[in-house]
């Protein structure tokens, strides 16, 4: 989430940054890391991700007081994402890195948060196995559009609303007070918006990927 923005647009449609990021591609590779990407937005992206081992470790306690404190500090670094896009956008301090740390620093602390509810018993281990192979594969396509052909894709309204239901699941586990099966159920949700939003991620690459080679060839 974060630094990504996305546009409104149709099936099978480039919105206006996807277009423009073809038009932009050709001939002109993306610099990722330079002196723009030290700024409070990705501060807050690195937050964010320091944060889950501090869960875990909170996990692995006794005691309903350690898991209130997991909870908040789950809270507090979920919201960092949204704080980090609103900084980011009003001071225009959006950066080729922050687009790609950030959606990096949501995936670190979805499944690191997850692996860490996994390995105290809590959540099956074949959902975690799941989201991580939808990051994953999202991930390294990221990455091949960025080397390949200076492309960041920004994200989808799947892949927000997967991070949602994520977030709301991994809350709902975190949550002491909440028992029975709606913590199951919301994780069920979030697994299949997973899914969802990776074969459709897969297909805005392929639409990206044609629209900058046409870009090229004109």
């Amino acid at each position: 989430m974060g630094e990504e923005q996305e546009d409104e647009q149709g099936p099978g449609e480039l919105g206006p940054r996807e277009a423009e990021a073809a038009a932009a591609a050709p001939g002109a590779p993306v610099r990722i890391m330079g002196p723009d990407a030290l700024n409070l937005p990705n501060a807050f992206t690195f937050l964010r991700a320091v944060l889950v081992p501090v869960i875990l470790w909170l996990l692995l306690q006794d005691g309903e007081g350690a898991r209130w404190w997991a909870f908040w500090i789950f809270v507090v670094a979920a919201l960092t994402d949204t704080a980090d896009g609103w900084v980011a956008r009003r001071y225009g301090t959006v950066t080729p890195f922050g687009q790609l740390a950030d959606p990096l620093a949501d995936k670190l602390l979805v499944v690191g948060v997850l692996a860490s509810l996994a390995l105290v018993g809590e959540v099956p281990w074949w959902a975690v196995a799941v989201i991580v192979v939808r990051e994953v594969a999202v991930t390294v396509l990221r990455t091949k559009l960025v080397k390949a052909m200076g492309l960041v894709m920004p994200a989808s309204a799947s892949g927000k609303i997967k991070a949602v239901a994520q977030m709301i699941a991994i809350g709902a586990y975190l949550l002491p007070v909440l028992e029975g099966v709606t913590p199951d159920l919301l994780l069920y949700l979030a697994v299949v918006l997973t899914i969802w939003s990776g074969v459709d991620y897969a297909f805005r690459a392929g639409r990206l990927a044609r629209a900058a080679r046409e870009e090229a060839g004109r």
